[in-house]
């Protein structure tokens, strides 16, 4: 872990830390090759193949009670996941849990949303 990160989880409960680092090791496990970009002002850790919000995936969003995973075009994958929640305009959620990181489904999910990310934003990888 970085000590940029390591700062900006200090803050936060350690049960939140830590659900946040198993949720980020799954990510960067299912989106090879993205960068993770911290933004402290936003208090996020964005998952992108290129800078931006066109080049993000997803972002994890620690709070004092949890974790959040959120899909930068969930809107349009929202149909198919009923993981999703959410009424933004293009974004939608997991609120995650450890049950969760050992689910099919969440899987699938950063899988179709790479995948979708590929099919739609018009950036070569």
């Amino acid at each position: 872990m970085s000590s940029s990160l390591a700062i900006f989880l200090g803050g936060y409960p350690h049960p939140v830390r830590e659900l946040f680092l198993e949720t980020q090791a799954l990510v960067e496990k299912e989106l090879p090759n993205s960068r993770q970009e911290l933004d402290i002002p936003a208090k996020m850790l964005a998952f992108s193949y290129s800078p931006g919000y066109k080049g993000m995936i997803c972002v994890l969003l620690p709070s004092q009670r949890g974790v959040k995973l959120s899909f930068s075009k969930g809107a349009e994958l929202s149909a198919k996941h009923r993981l999703l929640e959410g009424t933004g305009k293009k974004t939608r959620y997991v609120e995650m849990n450890r049950s969760l990181l050992k689910k099919q489904e969440l899987l699938d999910l950063i899988r179709h949303a790479k995948i979708f990310h590929e099919m739609t934003s018009g950036l070569e990888r």
